[in-house]
């Protein structure tokens, strides 16, 4: 055992003792601290032996030269023990004889603390196919026996596993088993940082672990918080009374935007400009200090220089303000200094008990009550179902704008957190998966703190609706970029795709399917099935849903006879007919009216045809009366969620199509692959919930 800065390393005779303790099989090994008792210990457990330098300060035998391999009598264990002794002459040492391990399948084992998620665990191909699949799975420990079989069923290359080239397939209840013991032993040890097992040799009849790196660290993971009161929370979107602090009678700062956004949103509350003049500002008395206003405030939005952010305060919890949105910027997000204030002032609020937004967080929205505190002008939006917890102001500024204009669902509420120096995404999370209001989740996340809060939340939500999440920082750049934005953790982006597995998180890579997804969730019953019906006026239609289906592990289901049947009152008898159906044809003959309308039907009333997705080429010969088209088979089908792309068209056909199936309860997207990325989020969530049989 070794101990370096706060980090103690076991020799691999310590850490395979460990594993023998938790049920994990080892291979047969005698510590030895000389060739006398070396000798002694080939002879207990015969030859073939390996030996080895056993010590914490070697952590790379093989490539130290630590290492030889298949001694087979008295004098080649002779050899390698003076080799050995004299190549390690200068580092405290013993040998370790080991019993030689037969050939098997060779796998990497092991798990590690997490610093921002705590206990994972870890398996992969090893041997000679490292270096050809270069590939571990990892998921939160513990994990069942089942949920490993999972894992290894997510290998590439699995199927060297099962079997290949006459080859029996390894013992897979044996592999299960150590691997589960693997991840309870690391969710029981906090002060275990890291254990690998390599190789963890697989048979037909067993399996062994042949070396084991342990190492711990007192201070793997960070204590959690004391769980503050989720009542808490909502001042911030449902305040009686508002102060601006900063507010400004210049019309470009951000000090008098607020206040035109929450006039012309409507507050239902009471707004107190805080200004040092003290004279009135559009048309509201100002006053001089928040402890001046002569009736109670629910919550300030501070919008003043760093340097008398400590007044701000000091003056709200004079005033009894419990809840503040700081949009100060400079702290965290600037670097180590920085964040060293933030810690400060954070501490100086939660003495007063004070709950901070931020900082640098322009606020929330929540249009039901116009509630508005962006920096950037907003028109009203529409009421809905979805709510945002973005750790960036685009979402109350520039995508509220977009969401404003063009609809794609109404907005329940919005958060931008900023920094997160108190009130973090779990804290949003938790109060969003309890609001009436909310019927569907999305979360743009840099990082996350409290990461095991985090998962028990996140599971907690997901049980009750759909949370879609975009996490930023999946590439080294990105990681350093979302440090130089808010001072956040990025994270391990591999271990927080085991979260979203665990948790029933919906997660996607950009805003595209960001917005995508929860317009889908927001606006369609969740599916019973991954099948799809597609009719398409355009045989590139049929091709690119061909190609997303199967991309995305969406089945297309074949006609049945009576569909066909049906069909043939509109398609000609020379045209090909399968799914996806290409209804040009149709269209010529028929009209697109009509022809679209009778397919979508045969395709809704086909009992393995789950969900329907309808791709448009925008012209003048494709427009119609989208409602008398449509809503009637739609309604007859209400358990099956229906899609609507389209390619090209003017301006004016684009809004056509989108209003006329917006006023249906469907989505719209530009492209039919987008379409079917959202349903497959929506199977991937049926699926989680149970809706869908795995």
């Amino acid at each position: 055992m070794q101990k370096n800065n706060n980090i103690t390393t076991l020799n691999e005779f310590e850490g395979a003792k460990l594993l023998k303790q938790w049920g994990i099989p080892v291979v047969d090994s005698v510590l030895a601290h000389d060739y006398a008792q070396a000798l002694a210990a080939a002879n207990s457990l015969g030859f073939p032996i390996a030996l080895k330098v056993c010590s914490a300060a070697v952590l790379h035998k093989t490539e130290q030269g630590g290492v030889v391999l298949n001694i087979k009598n008295k004098k080649s264990l002779e050899r390698a023990v003076r080799e050995i002794n004299k190549k390690f002459a200068d580092t405290p040492h013993a040998l370790l004889v080991q019993k030689m391990a037969k050939p098997g399948f060779e796998l990497i084992i092991g798990g590690r603390c997490d610093p921002v998620f705590g206990p994972v665990v870890l398996v992969g191909i090893g041997g000679i196919f490292t270096e050809i699949f270069r590939e571990t799975v990892i998921d939160l420990a513990p994990v069942n026996k089942k949920t490993v079989m999972t894992m290894l069923r997510k290998l590439k290359g699995f199927t060297l596993l099962e079997g290949y080239r006459s080859q029996e397939p390894v013992n897979f209840a044996a592999v299960t088993a150590a691997v589960s013991a693997l991840s309870r032993l690391i969710a029981s040890r906090p002060d275990i940082m890291e254990i690998d097992v390599n190789p963890f040799i697989a048979y037909p009849d067993g399996a062994v672990a042949v070396d084991a790196l342990v190492r711990l660290d007192d201070h793997c993971t960070e204590p959690l918080r004391k769980r503050l009161d989720m009542s808490t929370i909502a001042p911030f979107f449902h305040p009686s009374s508002i102060a601006i602090i900063g507010a400004s009678r210049s019309p470009k700062k951000g000090g008098n935007i607020i206040l035109r956004n929450l006039l012309k949103a409507g507050f239902k509350g009471s707004v107190y400009p805080i200004n040092p003049s003290g004279k009135e500002i559009l048309g509201l008395p100002s006053y001089a200090r928040v402890s001046n206003v002569p009736a109670p405030v629910d919550i300030a939005m501070v919008v003043i220089p760093k340097n008398v952010v400590p007044d701000a305060l000091q003056d709200c919890a004079a005033k009894g303000i419990n809840s503040i949105i700081l949009s100060t910027g400079g702290y965290s997000d600037v670097g180590e200094e920085g964040a060293r204030e933030q810690k400060v002032i954070v501490g100086q609020a939660r003495k007063a008990g004070i709950r901070i937004m931020g900082p640098n967080s322009i606020g929330t929205l929540n249009p039901s009550v116009g509630m508005a505190t962006s920096i950037v002008g907003l028109d009203p939006i529409k009421p809905g179902g979805v709510s945002i917890i973005g750790q960036s102001g685009v979402f109350s500024s520039g995508w509220a704008r977009w969401i404003a204009d063009t609809r794609p669902f109404g907005l329940a509420k919005v958060a931008c957190i900023g920094n997160k120096g108190d009130i973090n995404e779990s804290d949003l999370l938790e109060y969003l998966a309890g609001d009436d209001q909310t019927t569907t989740i999305g979360m743009y996340l840099e990082g996350v703190v409290e990461g095991r809060r985090f998962v028990k939340i996140a599971s907690a939500a997901c049980k009750k609706k759909p949370v879609t999440v975009m996490k930023a920082g999946r590439s080294e750049a990105g990681a350093a970029a979302v440090a130089s934005h808010t001072g956040s953790l990025a994270g391990s982006d591999v271990v927080f795709d085991a979260v979203c597995r665990r948790t029933g998180l919906i997660r996607v890579h950009n805003s595209e399917a960001f917005f995508d997804t929860l317009s889908a969730f927001e606006k369609l019953p969740l599916p019973r099935g991954n099948r799809m019906g597609v009719l398409s006026i355009t045989g590139m239609g049929c091709v690119a849903a061909t190609d997303a289906a199967e991309e995305h592990g969406i089945v297309l289901p074949a006609l049945t006879p009576e569909t066909l049947t049906r069909l043939g009152e509109v398609m000609p008898v020379w045209a090909p007919v399968r799914n996806p159906i290409d209804m040009w044809s149709a269209i010529e003959q028929h009209g697109s009216k009509k022809a679209s309308s009778h397919i979508a039907q045969c395709l809704m009333d086909q009992k393995d045809v789950d969900a329907l997705l309808i791709t448009f080429v925008l012209m003048p010969e494709s427009m119609m009366d989208i409602s008398e088209a449509f809503a009637e088979t739609f309604k007859r089908h209400p358990y099956k969620p229906v899609f609507a792309s389209y390619y090209g068209g003017t301006a004016g056909e684009i809004a056509h199509i989108h209003e006329g199936f917006a006023a249906l309860g469907v989505p719209c997207y530009p492209t039919p692959e987008r379409a079917i990325f959202a349903f497959s989020r929506m199977v991937e969530y049926s699926r989680f919930r149970g809706i869908i049989r795995k």
